[in-house]
């Protein structure tokens, strides 16, 4: 009777040692199979936050092309056009008979000063669409004549320090400029600064635009949830090459923002 009480004993614990394993398996395969899907699940989140986030670059792209696009056909318009308008009128007053020798002469005076006003309306609007000197003379060279020309355009003064040896591609180069470019534009338009500090430098494995002034500043929150166009600009240009892009600023402490660019395995 004890032997039997024991063999079912043995049972019931060999029994229960299957099922417990069983149930052991079970709930390990069940585990596998439910973090299996977790991380197909979380790969297709990530799938699809890459394709937004790359259509949403090519939407900003594009939108930058054709913002670029309208203000170069507006300066057509709006110089060249109105230039060439006033020349044929003065060319309709010069051919006029019997013109006095003083009228004609204060007539061509002005007729020149709209042509040369024209030139300089042409060239800079060639300059805009690409930058004199760049591909000859390199970046450095490039970046000195923006600073100098902003200048001109306003009571500013630009500190700009570049490391002499930077060497990048032609594309690179461009979207660089444009950078450096739209920084400075936003300046003149909106940061009411006397200052600005920009320095461009090269190391092993990246490259660094670092930009400050002594402007108004603003509410960088603000400004980002009503997608300003400067800043989305460049934003936009510093992902062309796959570089981020950090802002700095509040009201009435400036701007400073710091791009940087990775150079290896581009």
């Amino acid at each position: 009777m004890a032997q039997s009480a024991t063999s079912i004993d043995i049972y019931v614990l060999v029994f229960g040692g299957a099922l417990a394993l069983s149930l052991l398996v079970v709930g390990i395969v069940g585990f596998l199979i439910f973090y299996q899907k977790r991380l197909a699940d979380q790969a297709l989140i990530v799938k699809e936050m890459e394709l937004s986030y790359q259509q949403d670059v090519i939407y900003r792209t594009l939108d930058a092309v054709e913002d670029e696009r309208k203000r170069v056909a507006r300066d057509l318009h709006d110089e060249v056009g109105a230039a060439l308008s006033a020349m044929r009128l003065l060319i309709g007053q010069l051919s006029q008979k019997n013109l006095p020798a003083a009228e004609a002469s204060s007539l061509t005076t002005t007729f020149k000063g709209v042509i040369d006003h024209t030139i300089d309306s042409v060239r800079r609007i060639s300059n805009d669409l690409l930058p004199q000197g760049l591909d000859e003379l390199g970046l450095v060279y490039a970046l000195e004549g923006l600073c100098e020309n902003t200048m001109t355009l306003a009571d500013v003064t630009v500190d700009l320090v570049m490391n002499d040896e930077i060497v990048l591609s032609g594309r690179t180069n461009l979207i660089v400029y444009r950078l450096a470019q739209e920084l400075l534009n936003n300046a003149l338009k909106h940061a009411e600064a006397t200052t600005i500090d920009l320095s461009l430098h090269q190391t092993a494995d990246a490259l660094v635009l670092h930009y400050a002034d002594n402007g108004k500043g603003f509410d960088y929150e603000q400004a980002w949830q009503k997608r300003s166009f400067g800043l989305k600009n460049i934003e936009t240009r510093a992902q062309m090459l796959n570089g981020v892009a950090v802002f700095d600023t509040q009201p009435g402490q400036g701007l400073r923002v710091t791009i940087q660019i990775p150079l290896t395995n581009r």
